[in-house]
C-alpha cells in the first residue's frame, strides 16, 4: 500500500514535458467535443443542436452582400430594412430564428466581399462561405506551424489547440468571418517577421474591413516597420477608400454617423449580452451594472479608462524598445505577442469568437521562446504562469459556454485572465534578452535564427 501511495505521489510530482501536457489537455477537449457530437445524434430533436440553428450570423453578411449586389447600399445601416430582410431570408431558408437580428457593422466597402455569395440562395451561400472559411483556416494553420521549430509533436499542437477552441467552434457555427480575419492577421505577422514590411502593411490594411481588428496592429506595425510599412497600409487604405467612393458614394458618411447610433440602440436600449464581449468596457459594465438597460455608468467608465491606461502604459515601453537602436527580432516578437493579446481588451467592441486571433500571439510567443532559449518551456515563473493562464483561458471559454445554457454569468471571467496573460507578456518583453536573442539581426527571419 505504501509503495502504491509513493508511486501516485511521484507521478503527480513528475515534471512533464510541456508538449505532453498540451497534447493531453487538447486531447481532453477533443474527446469531449467528439462525445458531445455523438450524443447530439441520439437525443431528441427538441434538445439537440440541429442544422437550422447554424449560420445565423451570416445573415448580416449576406444582407451586406445583397445591398452591394443590388445597388441598395443606402440601406446598409437601416435597421428596419436589415431586420425585414434577415427575417424573410431566414424563414425562407428554414432557419430557427427568434426575435433578434444582426446589424451590418462593417465599413461599406466590406459588403463587396459578400456580393458573390449574395448571388446564391442563402443555404448555398452559407455552404460556400464555410468552404472559404475552411480554406482560410487551413492556410492560417499552415503559416502558424511554419513559425515554430521542432518535429510534428510541436507543430501539430497548433491545429489541435485551434480546432478544439471555443472561438473556432463558435465562428463556424455562427457563420462568422473570423477565419478570414485570422488569415489576414497571420499573413501580416508572417510577412512582418520575415522582414517584408511593405507587404505586411498591404495585407494589414485588409484588416480594416473590421476596424477593431486592424487599428492597433496597424499602429504598432507602422511604428516598428517604418515608412515601408506605413506606405503599405496607406496603399491598401487608399484603394479601399477609392472603391468605396466610386461604387458606394455617400456611404462612408453613413458609416461614421449611423454605426454609433445603431450600436447605442442595440447596447443601451435593449437587454444586451455583454458577457459575449472580451473587452475591458464590457467587463466593468457587467460587474457594476449587470444587464441593466441604459448607458454605461460613470463608475464603469472610470474603471474602464483606468484599466486601458494601465495596459497602454505597459505596452508603450515595449514599442519604444522595438524601435530603438538596440532593436532585435526577439523584441519585435515580444511586442507582437503582447499587442495581439492586449488588442481585444483595448477595443470597445470585440466578440468572443474573434478571440481566435489571440492564437497568433501565442504562437509568436512560442516561436520567440524557441529562438531565444531553446525548445524547452517553463524555465522561469513568468513562462510557467503564462502556460497556466492560457490553459485557464482555454478551459474557461468552454466552461462559460456550458454555464450560459444553465445560468447566465454576471460577467466574462475570460477578460481578467486575458489581462493577466497580456501583463505577463509585457513583463516578459521588458526583461533583458538572452545572449542569443540580443545578437539577432533586426529583420532576420526566424528560420535563420533556428540555423
Amino acid at each position: 500500500m505504501m509503495r502504491l501511495a509513493l508511486a501516485v505521489q511521484n507521478r503527480f510530482r513528475a515534471k512533464r514535458d510541456i508538449r505532453t501536457v498540451l497534447w493531453r489537455r487538447g486531447g481532453y477537449i477533443a474527446a469531449f467535443l467528439l462525445t458531445a457530437f455523438i450524443a447530439n445524434l441520439f437525443v431528441s430533436k427538441e434538445r439537440a443542436v440541429t442544422w437550422d440553428m447554424l449560420g445565423h450570423d451570416f445573415l448580416a453578411l449576406y444582407y451586406g452582400g445583397d445591398c452591394a449586389l443590388t445597388g441598395h447600399y443606402e440601406q446598409l445601416y437601416d435597421l428596419p430594412a436589415t431586420k425585414a430582410f434577415e427575417f424573410k431570408t431566414g424563414h425562407a431558408a428554414g432557419l430557427a430564428i427568434g426575435d433578434s437580428f444582426g446589424p451590418w457593422w462593417n465599413p461599406p466597402f466590406a459588403a463587396w466581399m459578400f456580393a458573390p455569395f449574395a448571388a446564391l440562395p442563402y443555404l448555398a451561400a452559407l455552404h460556400a462561405w464555410w468552404i472559404v472559411s475552411a480554406i482560410c483556416l487551413a492556410a492560417s494553420i499552415f503559416l502558424l506551424c511554419g513559425m515554430l521549430r521542432g518535429n510534428w509533436r510541436t507543430r501539430l499542437l497548433v491545429p489541435l489547440l485551434i480546432l478544439t477552441s471555443k472561438p473556432c467552434f463558435l465562428a463556424f457555427c455562427h457563420g462568422q468571418n473570423t477565419f478570414v480575419s485570422l488569415f489576414f492577421l497571420t499573413a501580416t505577422v508572417w510577412l512582418w517577421r520575415s522582414g517584408r514590411p511593405l507587404l505586411a502593411g498591404i495585407v494589414c490594411g485588409l484588416l480594416f474591413y473590421k476596424p477593431q481588428l486592424g487599428v492597433v496592429i496597424a499602429a504598432v506595425l507602422c511604428l516598428t516597420g517604418g515608412r515601408r510599412a506605413l506606405l503599405g497600409v496607406c496603399l491598401t487604405g487608399t484603394a479601399l477608400a477609392v472603391v468605396n467612393i466610386l461604387t458606394m458614394p455617400g456611404t462612408l458618411h453613413e458609416f461614421v454617423y449611423h454605426v454609433p447610433l445603431n450600436l447605442r440602440w442595440i447596447q443601451e436600449q435593449n437587454v444586451y449580452r455583454w458577457e459575449r464581449h472580451v473587452t475591458l468596457k464590457a467587463f466593468w459594465r457587467s460587474v457594476i451594472q449587470g444587464d441593466a438597460i441604459g448607458p454605461t455608468g460613470f463608475a464603469a467608465r472610470i474603471w474602464w479608462g483606468l484599466s486601458e491606461i494601465a495596459l497602454l502604459a505597459g505596452l508603450t515601453p515595449l514599442m519604444i524598445r522595438a524601435v530603438g537602436r538596440n532593436r532585435s527580432s526577439s523584441r519585435r516578437d515580444r511586442l507582437i505577442a503582447a499587442t495581439i493579446v492586449a488588442m481585444p481588451l483595448l477595443m470597445p467592441f470585440y466578440f468572443d469568437y474573434d478571440l481566435l486571433l489571440v492564437s497568433v500571439g501565442i504562437v509568436v510567443y512560442a516561436a520567440d521562446w524557441q529562438n531565444s532559449r531553446g525548445a524547452e518551456f517553463g524555465e522561469n515563473w513568468e513562462d510557467r504562469w503564462l502556460i497556466r493562464v492560457w490553459t485557464l483561458v482555454f478551459f474557461m471559454l468552454w466552461t462559460l459556454f456550458i454555464l450560459v445554457m444553465i445560468w447566465k454569468p454576471m460577467s466574462n471571467l475570460t477578460v481578467p485572465l486575458l489581462a493577466a496573460g497580456a501583463a505577463l507578456l509585457i513583463r516578459r518583453g521588458l526583461r533583458p534578452e538572452s545572449a542569443r536573442a540580443a545578437i539577432a539581426a533586426p529583420n532576420l527571419p526566424p528560420a535563420a535564427l533556428a540555423a
